[in-house]
């Protein structure tokens, strides 16, 4: 199942590449990756952002997310943890100007549909300070576990 076969209501997902030098801009603003890992925060251009999300391809599947009007609105990193593993550690992020529309709410249903039944254990990282993404992962069914100053959430797809 590739992650660019993943749609919903509003959003579909799309290569990243596709996505333009401002949706890129606006994908790594700073409030919008103030609770990501650092490699986030460092991206100051264009180039070293397409450079950065190369990186990331190499060891994720990475995807733009987009309205049905073609906007690159977020991005979702889906990665194993070790070779053949069924855990997909999973991040995602939107844009400020997608904020409050419940849009990772619908993101995170539309894949649970796209791996219901598969096998797989979505598991998300989540820092103390990110309530919204808490919130999500949690109305979604994801089971918390404390892991120091992130709390990791997962849901089994069942088999």
């Amino acid at each position: 199942m590739s992650l660019l076969d993943l749609k919903t209501g509003r959003l579909r997902a799309a290569p990243w590449q596709d996505l333009t030098a401002a949706e890129l801009a606006g994908l790594f603003a700073p409030k919008v990756v103030q609770w990501l890992p650092d490699g986030f925060q460092a991206q100051g251009s264009d180039q070293s952002r397409r450079e950065f999300l190369a990186a990331v391809s190499q060891q994720a599947e990475v995807a733009a997310l987009c309205t049905a009007a073609g906007e690159g609105v977020g991005l979702i990193i889906l990665s194993f943890p070790e070779e053949g593993s069924s855990i997909r550690n999973l991040g995602y992020l939107f844009a400020e100007s997608a904020w409050g529309q419940g849009l990772a709410s619908e993101l995170i249903g539309g894949l649970q549909a796209h791996f219901r039944g598969s096998g797989v254990t979505l598991s998300g990282g989540v820092m103390q300070e990110n309530a919204a993404s808490a919130r999500v992962l949690q109305k979604s069914g994801f089971t918390p576990e404390r892991a120091g100053a992130e709390t990791v959430y997962s849901w089994y797809s069942g088999a």
